[in-house]
């Protein structure tokens, strides 16, 4: 919906223009302002979006070519089309010189008018267009990839991206310009800079950091397809893919890959060296592994490097030369990555999610017994800090003690087995989602409740779209939406009906002069208020008023 401000210092034109305007039928819907000089005008602009400006040039104190230039300032964008009993050249160059959008003669009659308006409204159209910002959007994307690249990265190898399907990953490597391949196995080789030298800047460091990675592409791009992805100042990821299909390769050759990653590392960490002065580490996975794996093979990579062996400088290791070591030592940081992931999840709303995600946490723990394993307390306790932290969070502890026994919460010797503390923790999940929903709910019907309350309290008044809003705290369009989302009529249609009803029981409780009632429920113009009246009742205000007294 667009906003229309028609300024005139005539009153007659900008009441015959509100009236044309509002009975249009087959139009595209337009809120309407008005105002009787420049002034009045500035006024509305100053708090108000305004789309298309129908406005008279000669205007006394500020004329229509002043306020354009006003118009300009705040609103570059708004279309101004220009209202003048002269046909004038003067005007016409000054006008369109300033970005007037069109210029209509007032003996032209309304069909020009219209015609002008409905030219600025496809140009506002055409601005928006999908196409044009499509355009727009893939100039700024170019600028931007090397950060969204960074981003979705890091997403993925903490575990927040998590692919639909190979459909959906083809998608966004496409979209980000990566060239790996969604339904292929990766490889994974975390590097790190054991020391840098004193006198290097930021700047050479992250020139150092382009160097191993082009040392690393000399070796490995005929074979390899390849990423690099920087996580922390001295740390960085490769991810690599190898370019022959792994059926190619044969049974004999079936972990060639791996043998051939490895031997090219030697000469890589040797080159880094050499060339750059500067010692590397590398750990390397052992095997190929699927996309949904990434944060898994991330984690277990970045335990390894920060304990034995990989504490040393110039290692170079595979995640199966110290697996074993530490087999038995579960890395809490993927655990702790999963409840973050359910808290997101929790406070977002998102429970489709948040209970697949929760199914495969919990089942990671046999539940026909319970077991007293660190992990599982460990687990349990976890999500008790997070639904504890929830409902603290949203004040929710009265209302969810006199629904769910909160004792269940506070010890595992609370409950028999796994799958019994799996099931206690998925009835408070459902209760919480249905808790936030039901809020969810009630804060739309309070909206709707003041918005209306205010209507009715403020008929003969100012009910433009911007001035509800600002009473619920809302933008106008949220606001606009909202409403015909939850009632199904619009703002528009509700300020008319009661307005309506109000005049109807003026008209029958009241002496007042028809035009006088009509302007007190917030008609200005009395040919509107009682063509609005007939469309809604079938009959004038003045049929109405005699047929109930004859009645």
């Amino acid at each position: 919906m667009y906003r229309l401000l028609i300024v005139d210092d005539e009153p007659i034109i900008v009441d015959g223009l509100i009236d044309f305007f509002s009975d249009l039928e087959g139009f595209p819907e337009l809120e309407l302002y008005w105002a009787y000089s420049a002034h009045e005008a500035l006024a509305c602009l100053r708090s108000t979006r305004i789309d298309i400006v129908l406005s008279d040039i000669e205007m006394p104190e500020m004329n229509g070519l002043s306020l354009q230039k006003e118009i300009n300032q705040r609103w570059p964008r708004c279309k101004v089309i220009f209202l003048t009993g002269y046909n004038d050249f003067d005007y016409i160059h000054s006008s369109s010189r300033n970005g007037a959008t069109d210029y209509v003669l007032k003996t032209e009659g309304d069909a020009q008018i219209l015609k002008a308006v409905r030219k600025a409204i496809e140009a506002l159209d055409s601005q928006l267009a999908l196409e044009h910002l499509l355009r727009k959007a893939e100039g700024r994307l170019t600028q931007a990839l090397p950060l969204l690249q960074r981003e979705f990265w890091m997403d993925l190898l903490s575990g927040a991206e998590v692919f639909q399907s190979i459909t959906d990953a083809e998608a966004r490597l496409r979209e980000l310009h990566i060239p790996l391949k969604a339904d292929e196995p990766l490889l994974m080789i975390l590097g790190r800079v054991d020391a840098w030298k004193e006198e290097m800047s930021q700047s050479d460091k992250m020139l150092f950091l382009y160097a191993v990675h082009n040392i690393a592409e000399e070796y490995l791009q005929d074979a390899f397809r390849i990423v690099q992805i920087k996580y922390r100042q001295d740390r960085f990821v490769w991810l690599l893919q190898y370019k022959r299909p792994a059926a190619a390769l044969g049974e004999e050759t079936a972990g060639w890959p791996i043998h051939q990653i490895n031997g090219y590392m030697e000469l890589i960490q040797a080159s880094c060296s050499s060339y750059l002065n500067t010692p590397c580490s590398f750990m390397t996975v052992s095997e190929p592994f699927p996309w949904h794996l990434i944060a898994q093979r991330f984690d277990t990579l970045s335990f390894l490097f920060a304990r034995g062996l990989g504490t040393r400088q110039e290692v170079l290791l595979s995640d199966q030369q110290l697996f074993d070591t530490f087999r038995e030592r579960p890395d809490g940081r993927a655990q702790m990555r999963t409840v973050q992931l359910l808290t997101d999840f929790l406070e977002k709303g998102h429970r489709a999610a948040f209970l697949a995600l929760f199914d495969q946490f919990m089942g990671t723990i046999d539940g026909a017994s319970f077991s007293r394993t660190g992990t599982a307390v460990e687990i349990f306790y976890g999500m008790v800090s997070m639904f504890i932290t929830y409902i603290n969070r949203w004040a929710l502890m009265k209302p969810v003690s006199d629904r769910f026994n909160i004792n269940r919460l506070f010890s595992i010797e609370e409950h028999a087995t796994w799958r019994e503390a799996t099931a206690s923790f998925r009835q408070l999940a459902d209760m919480l989602f249905e808790m936030k929903s039901d809020e969810s709910e009630q804060q739309s019907n309070e909206v709707i409740r003041k918005v209306q309350d205010y209507i009715k309290e403020n008929l003969e008044g100012d009910l433009s779209l911007t001035r509800l809003a600002e009473a619920v705290y809302l933008s106008p369009s949220y606001l606009s939406k909202l409403y015909k989302q939850e009632t199904g009529i619009s703002l528009t249609d509700y300020i008319v009906d009661n307005r309506i009803q109000k005049a109807k029981e003026l008209l029958l409780g009241s002496e007042q002069k028809i035009h006088k009632i009509g302007r007190s429920v917030g008609f200005e113009s009395a040919a509107y208020f009682a063509r609005c009246f007939k469309k809604m009742t079938g009959q004038t205000p003045q049929e109405f008023r005699d047929g109930v007294r004859r009645g």
